[in-house]
């Protein structure tokens, strides 16, 4: 019967319960998205030439694991403050505690095993879509990756399930604990918020000790990777615990200074907004702490893999200069190089005789060679022409390339329009052409890439021109890029859905402060301007906490991206239009629920 009634208890509060199912599922489901990474070995050792890489996931699963346990905790907080007036109300007409508490057993496992159950499906789904339009977007090679992991869902299940457990255990013990009472007029009772200047500027001081310990250790890992195993640990510690010291100490001295500020606190409703802020800061900390740190991880994330994506094309315009080279190009080879958008197109004539290749000297003047060099050390590639391919190494090698390979390894031999007339050998025609953009241009460069492969089959034996080295480096930078935008929109998902539930599971508690000001007779614009500066507030402090992070937090890999901070402002334009739609939604959401 106490299952029943917990169970349709549910059912008719499905309306008021739909905020926190859907919190608690995509909590889920981001869960087994990064999980179906984390877990796949396979994946992780074929993808990624670093040998840290399970290492660093490792550590991220502890992180993602305290991000989620602290989430489902503000979950079942919110569920136990939606309920606990029912309950009293039970124990005030005769029922038992112990059968109240079994009741909220029931209702508190069953929300769990519900929404993670949906929300695992919802992220096989989501990881399905996700992955499919990332390697698409941008021409990845990813191995073993599957989209349905076992593994992944098992812990997903299991973690969440155990969470649950505790959690249903937690909110008995509870309501037993609890007088009747104290559970009817909870919503009533006042909260003392605690103040003590002496403790709050020994966490803001410890707060900054710890970032500055956290960064010097992400920027001395840049330098030095072989610290790597000592690094990322002391840095995650020390971040994650400085966010907190610095959130809790540092926002509630500004919120203080400007409420002592009267000709600021006293212009419309700024004092209300204040003292909202001030409220929700001592609730709130934790919250904004953990989003910081997701939105650390989201961006960072992106911005690595957007390197790594920029590290495909400067390492292979650090060994081609040309994207296409094609061999006595027939008329189908003709009709695609008129199609692609040149930049330069050169053409060459040779002739072989016994172990050497002849070449015009006069075609170089007309049409001056391009070739590329690449620092091994800096990683940095630069391109140059020349006239006089005979006196410059890079410009040989970069001529050998562009022959057959059968022909590659003979010595080029550069004669006068007369001296080459005069030798008896067949002239073979190569046409090399460098477009504005290699990736723009990728569709028809590889359809001609193929078809000089069968034309000449010699060619698939080896990486015989720009695309085929492209292919070859876009499988190896391929992984880490994934890894890189496949996190980074998982924990743009959890961050957002993480702070826009937790300010919707306080609105109801709200309702009454608007409706007061409402019957004094604030206008209701004012009342929507007050809450677009609360919660833009709340999404402001992690923002820009996460942005530091970030900036410092590539310096960890100085080492392994050449310019590492390049075409940065790309993610973060990206990530602030999305995180400004969350925002927006939020707000839209919470003024439904508080205002008339």
């Amino acid at each position: 019967m106490l299952n029943k009634l917990a169970l349709s208890g549910i059912k008719h509060r499905i309306r008021d319960y739909s905020v926190l199912f859907s919190g608690l599922m995509i909590a889920s489901a981001i869960f087994y998205m990064f999980m179906s990474l984390a877990t796949n070995k396979s994946f992780l050792n074929s993808n990624s030439p670093a040998a840290a890489t399970s290492f660093i996931f490792g550590f991220g699963i502890v992180l993602l694991a305290i991000i989620t346990i602290v989430y489902v905790n503000y979950a079942n907080t919110f569920l136990l403050s939606m309920r606990q007036k029912e309950y009293g109300m039970f124990m005030m007409l005769g029922a038992k505690s112990s059968k109240i508490s079994r009741m909220i057993f029931v209702e508190t496992f069953a929300i769990g095993a519900i929404s993670t159950v949906i929300g695992a499906f919802i992220g096989v789904v989501a990881t399905s879509f996700v992955s499919r339009w990332i390697i698409n977007a941008l021409d990845m090679q990813v191995k073993h990756f599957n989209s349905f992991y076992l593994p992944a869902l098992l812990w997903t299940l299991v973690f969440f399930v155990i969470i649950f457990m505790f959690s249903a255990i937690r909110n008995s013990i509870s309501l037993r604990r609890s007088k009747v009472l104290t559970l009817l007029n909870r919503d009533s009772q006042p909260v003392k918020i605690k103040r003590n200047g002496v403790l709050k500027s020994i966490q803001a001081f410890l707060g900054l000790i710890l970032l500055a310990i956290g960064y010097f250790s992400m920027y001395y890992v840049g330098a030095n990777p072989v610290f790597i195993y000592l690094g990322v640990p002391l840095a995650l510690v020390t971040i994650v615990a400085g966010t907190y010291l610095t959130i809790n100490s540092f926002v509630t001295a500004v919120i203080l200074m400007l409420k002592r500020n009267t000709k600021y606190s006293q212009r419309g409703l700024n004092n209300f907004t204040l003292s909202q802020l001030s409220f929700r800061i001592n609730d709130y900390t934790k919250i904004l702490s953990m989003v910081s740190i997701m939105f650390a991880l989201a961006l960072g994330a992106i911005t690595v893999g957007l390197g790594f994506n920029n590290q495909i094309d400067n390492v292979i315009n650090g060994q081609n200069y040309y994207d296409v080279q094609v061999t006595n190009p027939d008329a189908a080879q003709q009709k695609r190089l008129k199609s692609l958008n040149s930049e330069k197109k050169d053409t060459y004539n040779y002739k072989t005789l016994g172990k050497k290749v002849y070449y015009r000297a006069s075609e170089f003047k007309n049409q001056p060679l391009g070739y590329s060099s690449m620092n091994t050390q800096t990683m940095a590639s630069k391109t140059q022409t020349t006239t006089e391919p005979a006196k410059n190494e890079g410009a040989r090698y970069e001529l050998m390339g562009t022959r057959l390979p059968d022909q590659r390894t003979m010595e080029a031999e550069f004669l006068s329009d007369s001296a080459y007339q005069a030798l008896n050998a067949k002239e073979t025609t190569t046409v090399l052409v460098k477009t504005n953009s290699f990736k723009n241009n990728l569709a028809t460069i590889k359809s001609i890439s193929k078809a000089e492969a069968k034309r000449y089959p010699a060619l698939k034996t080896q990486a015989s021109d720009k695309y085929e080295a492209y292919t070859l480096i876009n499988g190896l930078f391929s992984g880490l890029e994934f890894m890189g935008f496949f996190l980074g929109i998982a924990f743009l998902a959890m961050l957002a859905s993480c702070l826009m539930f937790k300010i919707l599971s306080g609105a109801n508690g709200d309702v009454k402060r608007y409706n007061m000001l409402y019957k004094i007779g604030t206008r209701q614009k004012v009342l929507r301007q007050t809450i677009n500066k609360e919660i833009a507030v709340l999404f402001a402090v992690p923002a820009v906490l996460g942005v530091v992070h970030v900036l410092i937090g590539l310096q960890m890999f100085s080492k392994i991206l050449y310019r590492p901070y390049a075409n940065i402002e790309i993610p973060f334009i990206i990530f602030i239009v999305l995180y400004l739609g969350y925002y927006f939604l939020t707000r839209y959401l919470y003024k439904k629920i508080v205002l008339k």
